[in-house]
C-alpha cells in the first residue's frame, strides 16, 4: 500500500510540475530607435530574474516561458537610454511589448580621460584621441599597444621584431629626445607604470590581456600632457580596462582563437647550387672546402607556428555595486624554432557606492605570469655554408652537429637552438584602491579622491650552454650557466581635490589640485658559472660550476609632484584650460632636482556664435583649439649625476704579487665611472593649433592640427677626452632639437541603414625633426648607429641642421646601367684601383676618406598614415586596417655586410681547411669583391603600404541562453607593398641587421556571450 502511495505522490508531483511548466506565457515585440529603425542586438531582460534575450536583425525578440502575471521588462542598447515596461502575461498566450529607445545624451556626449579626471570630448582643449574596443585591430595581439597601430594620427608603432610577444617602439609626433627614452608614458587605470624592459620577459606590457581593455586615450600635445609633467614630453597613453556596472545581470563572455603563422618573405641568400657556382667561378681553389649537402638553413630553423588564445570573463552588478572577473590563457609559437611565449592572466574589478553615492570605492587588480623561450638568433642562417650538413655524427665533441670549431667561424644555426637553453619567466601585477568622497552636503561640487596603487614586476632569465656547444669550447670554458633575476616595485599615492561649479547660466568651472608620490625600487642579482662538472642537469644545478661570477645591483628613485588644473567654460563657446605641475626627481642632483611644467589652452566653438548661423547648414561641429605647454623627460636611469665606482668581477682582477707558496695574489679593482653632476631635465616646449570639424550631423567628422616642439638641454652620451677616465663616454646635456608637423583625421559613416552599415576612417601625419644645436661637440657631429661588418663602425650621425640619426655615407658613382661601379676596376684611368674609382670625391682633395662622407636621407618617415574600414551587412562584418609610411629610409646592413665575393675566398682554420661564408644575393647584382659598408647604394627607400589585418565575421541570431555568438577569420600582415629589397620595411632605427622576420598569420576565432 505504501509503495503505491509513494508512486501516486511521485506521479502527482511530476504532473504538477509539468502543468506549471505548461502554464507559461510568451512576450514578443520589437526594439527600435526614435525614428523607427530596428536596433540589432538590443537586450531585453525580465526584471527580477536571469531570463533575457536579444533582438535579431529586424529588431524582433521573443521571450518564452515567462511566468503568468504582472512582469516588468527592461530593454537596453549601447548609446541609448534604458526603458522599462510592465506587461500582463497570460497562461499559454503571447503578449506584445514594443520598445522605442531614445539616445542617451550622457553616452553620446563622449567622455575622455584627461589625467586625474575626465571631460566631455567636446570640452577638450588639448589634442586627445580616444579609441574604444570596437575599433581595435584584430588578430593575434599579444602586446596591447598593437591594438592602436594605424588608428591615431601621428602615432607610429613599430615592432622590435617578429618574435612572439615582442615589444614595440611607440612614437607620438616623432619623439623629443635623442638618448633618453622616446616612449610615451602609459597610465593604466590611474597608475603610471614603468615601461622599461626586464630580465625574463620580452615586453613589459605583455601582462595586460588585450581582451580586458575598454579603451585607449592618447594625449598628444603639451596642453594635455603637462598634467604629467616630467614624463609627458613623449605623449601619454591612458589605458582604461573593462569594469562591472551596477544593476546589470551576470554575463559570461568567452573569446578564443587559433592561429597559424609563416614567414612572409624569403631571405635573400644563395642556395647550395648557386653557392657552388659562385665558388667555382670566384674561388675554385676553395672547392675542396665545400660539403656535399644541400642545406637550406632557413628551412631548418623556420616552421609553421601555431598558437591559441582564450579569455573568459564574468561581469555583473547589483544595487550600488559592479564587478568583473576575467582569466586568460595564451600560447604562441614563433616561426623561428626555439621561440615561444605563454601567458596566464587574471583581473578583478569591484566597485561600490555608499551613502547615496557620496562615497565610491573602486578596486582593481590584474596580473600575469609569462614564460618565454628565446631563440638564439637568425644571423647564423645568413652566414653558414649551405653545402654543409646539419649533423656530423662523428663529431661527438660538438654533440653530433657539424661545426668548424674556430672562434672566427659562424655557428651551426640548428646546433644553436637545439643545444642551448634560453628561457625566461616573469610575473607582473598592478592594482589600486580608489576612494572618492563627494562633499555635496557641505560644499556642492567638491570631492576628494585618493588612489593607492602598486606595480610589481619579477623576472628570471636562464641561459645554459652545454660543454658540447662550440662556443664553450672555442672560448675555453666547459659549459656555461647564466641566471638573471630581476625585481622592480613601483608604489603610488595620489590625493587630490576636485571642485565643479556652475555659476549662473554661462559659467562652468572644474578645478583639480593634488599631490602625487611614486617610489621605484629595482634589484638585479646575476649569477654566471663556467666549467661545469656535468651537463646532465642543465641549468638546474648552478652549484656544479667551478668558476662563478656573481653580481648584485640595486637602484631606487622617487618622484614627488604637486599639480593643478583649471577648466573654465563660458557660455559653451569659450573653453580655457590651465595646468601646472611641479616635479621633484631623485634622478637629478639637488640643484636641478625640481622642475615646473605649465600649460595653457583655449578652444572656441565657432558655431555657438550668432554670426555663424549661416555655417550651421554646412557644419555640425567647428571648434578652434590653441595650446602651449612645457613638459620634461627624466628617463635617464638612476645615479647618473653621482660619482660611482664599478667593481670588477673575478675575470678582471689585478695581480699585486705572489704569496709565499707561489700562489698569485689578486685584488678586485674599482673603476671610476664618468658622470656629470650638473645633469638637468630635458624640457620640451610645445605649440599646437587645431580645428575640429563635423558635417552632416556628425556623420563626417575629423580634426586638423599643426604642432611645433622644441626640446632644450638634450641628453646624450658623448665622447670624452682620452685619459680622463676609463670609460670613453659620459651622459650630459648637449643641445636642442625641433619637431614639427601636421596631422589630419577623417571619420565617415558612409552607410547607416537597417542591416547595412559602413564606417570609414583615415589619418595622415607629416613630421620632420631638426637638430638645432649641439654644445661642446666639434662640427663633425656625433657618430651613432652601430652596424655589422666590422668593429666600431657607425652609419648615422647627429649633426646640426640635419634630422636625427641621418645616414652618413659615401656617394657611390653609378654606371650607365644604373648600378654602382665595382671595386677593383680602374674606371678613371689613373693606373690605380682605389676608392676614387667608385666614390665621389666631395672635397676634391684626390683621396677618399671621412671628409668625403655626406648626409643622405634619414630613417624617420616624412609621412605616416592609416585607413580603417568597417562594413556590416545583416550578420556579416568585414573590416580591415591599412597602414603605411612615406619617406622612411633603411640601411640594408644584411646586404652591405654579406653581399661581396670575398666571403667565399675562405678563412683558414688549420690543416689547409677553410670555412666559407654564404653571400647575400645582392652581390650577384653589384659584383662587389670587397665589403663596401659606407656605400649609399645600401640606403634604400622603404616607403610601404601594409595590410595589417583583414577580418571577416558572422554574428548569429541570438538564441535562448546565448546573447551573442560570432565566428570570424582574420589574416594578419597579409601583404606589404614596398620597393625595399629586405625582409621588412619597418626596422627599428632604420638599420636592417638580420632581425627576427615578421610572420604572416591566419586566425580563426569565436566570441560567445551568455
Amino acid at each position: 500500500m505504501k509503495k503505491h502511495l509513494r508512486c501516486a505522490v511521485a506521479l502527482w508531483a511530476v504532473l504538477f510540475m509539468a502543468a506549471q511548466a505548461y502554464a507559461q506565457g510568451t512576450v514578443q515585440g520589437t526594439v527600435t530607435d526614435e525614428k523607427g529603425e530596428p536596433l540589432i542586438g538590443a537586450t531585453i531582460l525580465l526584471v527580477g530574474s536571469s531570463k533575457g534575450t536579444a533582438t535579431d536583425f529586424e529588431g524582433n525578440y521573443t521571450l518564452e516561458n515567462v511566468s503568468p502575471g504582472t512582469q516588468e521588462l527592461l530593454a537596453s542598447y549601447t548609446g541609448f537610454s534604458d526603458k522599462k515596461m510592465t506587461v500582463n502575461v497570460i497562461d499559454g498566450q503571447s503578449v506584445t511589448a514594443n520598445f522605442q529607445l531614445g539616445e542617451d545624451v550622457e553616452i553620446l556626449e563622449e567622455v575622455v580621460v584627461i589625467g586625474y579626471g575626465t571631460a566631455r570630448k567636446e570640452d577638450a582643449t588639448g589634442v586627445v584621441a580616444k579609441i574604444t574596443n570596437e575599433d581595435f585591430n584584430k588578430g593575434a595581439i599579444v602586446s596591447p599597444e598593437n591594438l592602436l597601430a594605424g588608428k591615431v594620427a601621428g602615432v607610429q608603432i613599430t615592432p622590435n621584431s617578429g618574435a612572439p610577444g615582442e615589444g614595440t617602439k611607440v612614437r607620438i609626433r616623432g619623439g623629443t629626445s635623442i638618448n633618453a627614452s622616446n616612449e610615451p608614458l602609459y597610465v593604466i587605470d590611474g597608475i603610471p607604470i614603468d615601461n622599461e624592459g626586464f630580465a625574463g620577459g620580452r615586453n613589459p606590457l605583455n601582462f595586460l590581456n588585450p581582451s580586458d581593455i575598454e579603451s585607449f586615450t592618447v594625449l598628444k600635445d603639451a596642453s594635455a600632457t603637462a598634467i604629467y609633467g616630467s614624463r609627458g614630453a613623449n605623449g601619454v597613453i591612458i589605458i582604461t580596462t573593462k569594469k562591472g556596472k551596477s544593476g546589470s545581470r551576470p554575463r559570461i563572455s568567452y573569446e578564443g582563437y587559433y592561429t597559424t603563422n609563416q614567414i612572409a618573405s624569403d631571405p635573400q641568400v644563395l642556395d647550395a647550387k648557386a653557392f657552388r657556382d659562385v665558388v667555382t667561378y670566384i674561388a675554385p681553389s676553395r672547392l675542396e672546402s665545400l660539403g656535399s649537402a644541400n642545406t637550406n638553413w632557413f628551412d631548418e630553423m623556420l616552421r609553421t607556428a601555431t598558437g591559441q588564445n582564450h579569455s573568459l570573463s564574468l561581469t555583473g552588478g547589483g544595487e550600488n555595486m559592479g564587478y568583473r572577473l576575467s582569466a586568460g590563457y595564451q600560447n604562441l609559437e614563433g616561426i623561428l624554432q626555439g621561440s615561444e611565449t605563454e601567458r596566464i592572466s587574471f583581473s578583478a574589478n569591484y566597485n561600490y557606492s555608499l551613502f547615496d553615492n557620496r562615497l565610491v570605492i573602486n578596486t582593481n587588480i590584474r596580473g600575469a605570469t609569462t614564460k618565454d623561450l628565446f631563440d638564439p638568433g637568425i644571423g647564423a642562417a645568413w652566414d653558414f655554408d649551405p653545402t654543409q650538413p646539419v649533423l656530423d655524427p662523428a663529431n661527438t665533441a660538438f654533440g653530433g652537429f657539424f661545426e668548424y670549431g674556430n672562434a672566427l667561424a659562424p655557428r651551426n644555426p640548428v646546433s644553436a637552438f637545439k643545444q642551448n637553453e634560453n628561457q625566461g619567466q616573469a610575473f607582473r601585477s598592478i592594482g589600486n584602491l580608489e576612494l572618492e568622497y563627494k562633499f555635496d552636503d557641505l560644499v556642492p561640487g567638491l570631492s576628494f579622491k585618493t588612489n593607492l596603487g602598486y606595480d610589481v614586476n619579477k623576472g628570471e632569465k636562464v641561459e645554459f650552454q652545454p660543454s658540447t656547444y662550440v662556443n664553450t669550447q672555442v672560448s675555453n670554458y666547459n659549459g656555461r650557466i647564466k641566471i638573471e633575476n630581476y625585481t622592480r616595485t613601483n608604489y603610488l599615492l595620489d590625493a587630490y581635490l576636485n571642485y565643479k561649479k556652475t555659476l549662473g547660466t554661462k559659467h562652468r568651472l572644474d578645478f583639480v589640485a593634488g599631490y602625487s608620490y611614486q617610489d621605484f625600487n629595482e634589484a638585479y642579482p646575476l649569477f654566471e658559472g663556467q666549467n661545469l662538472s656535468t651537463d646532465a642537469f642543465g641549468a638546474n644545478r648552478p652549484d656544479l660550476a667551478e668558476d662563478v661570477f656573481p653580481q648584485n645591483t640595486t637602484w631606487e628613485n622617487r618622484l614627488i609632484s604637486f599639480f593643478g588644473r583649471l577648466n573654465y567654460n563660458f557660455d559653451e563657446r569659450y573653453l580655457f584650460t590651465v595646468t601646472v605641475r611641479r616635479d621633484g626627481s631623485t634622478r637629478f642632483g639637488p640643484e636641478n632636482r625640481w622642475g615646473t611644467f605649465p600649460s595653457a589652452a583655449f578652444a572656441w566653438r565657432i558655431l555657438e556664435e550668432d554670426f555663424a548661423s549661416g555655417l550651421q547648414s554646412v557644419f555640425s561641429d567647428l571648434k578652434l583649439r590653441l595650446g602651449y605647454g612645457v613638459t620634461g623627460t627624466e628617463s635617464i636611469g638612476d645615479y647618473r649625476y653621482l660619482p660611482k665606482y664599478s667593481f670588477s668581477d673575478s675575470r678582471a682582477q689585478y695581480q699585486i704579487g705572489t704569496a709565499a707558496d707561489g700562489t698569485p695574489i689578486f685584488v678586485t679593482t674599482a673603476r671610476p665611472d664618468p658622470y656629470d653632476a650638473g645633469l638637468k631635465w630635458e624640457e620640451t616646449s610645445s605649440y599646437n593649433v587645431g580645428l575640429d570639424f563635423g558635417f552632416s550631423n556628425g556623420r563626417i567628422n575629423g580634426s586638423l592640427d599643426y604642432y611645433y616642439k622644441n626640446t632644450q638641454d638634450l641628453l646624450f652620451e658623448v665622447d670624452i677626452a682620452a685619459g680622463t677616465n676609463l670609460s670613453d663616454r659620459v651622459l650630459t646635456n648637449i643641445g636642442e632639437l625641433d619637431n614639427q608637423g601636421v596631422e589630419l583625421t577623417l571619420n565617415a559613416s558612409v552607410l547607416n541603414k537597417p542591416g547595412l552599415n559602413w564606417d570609414l576612417s583615415g589619418n595622415i601625419a607629416y613630421n620632420v625633426n631638426e637638430v638645432k644645436a649641439i654644445s661642446n661637440i666639434a662640427g663633425a657631429g656625433i657618430r651613432t648607429g652601430g652596424i655589422n661588418g666590422g668593429v666600431g663602425n657607425n652609419i648615422q650621425i647627429i649633426q646640426v641642421g640635419q634630422q636625427v640619426n641621418s645616414f652618413y655615407v659615401y656617394e657611390h658613382q653609378l654606371g650607365s646601367d644604373g648600378l654602382p661601379l665595382r671595386d677593383g676596376i680602374d674606371y678613371n684611368d689613373d693606373g690605380k684601383t682605389d676608392d676614387l674609382d667608385m666614390y665621389v670625391d666631395q672635397n676634391g682633395d684626390g683621396i677618399i676618406n671621412e671628409k668625403d662622407l655626406r648626409i643622405f636621407n634619414a630613417p624617420a618617415p616624412d609621412v605616416i598614415y592609416g585607413i580603417t574600414s568597417n562594413f556590416g551587412f545583416k550578420g556579416f562584418d568585414l573590416s580591415f586596417t591599412l597602414r603605411g609610411a612615406v619617406g622612411n629610409y633603411i640601411y640594408n646592413n644584411n646586404a652591405s655586410s654579406k653581399g661581396f665575393y670575398q666571403r667565399v675566398q675562405g678563412t683558414g682554420i688549420g690543416n689547409n681547411r677553410y670555412f666559407l661564408n654564404n653571400i647575400h644575393q645582392s652581390a650577384l647584382v653589384t659584383g662587389f669583391n670587397t665589403i663596401q659598408l659606407f656605400s649609399d647604394y645600401y640606403i634604400e627607400d622603404a616607403s610601404f603600404l601594409r595590410m595589417d589585418n583583414i577580418t571577416l565575421g558572422y554574428t548569429f541570431r541570438p538564441k535562448t541562453g546565448i546573447s551573442s555568438l560570432r565566428l570570424y577569420a582574420t589574416a594578419q600582415n597579409l601583404f606589404v607593398l614596398t620597393e625595399y629589397s629586405g625582409l621588412d620595411p619597418e626596422v627599428d632605427n632604420g638599420i636592417d641587421s638580420a632581425p627576427y622576420p615578421r610572420p604572416r598569420g591566419f586566425i580563426f576565432g569565436l566570441s560567445l556571450g551568455l
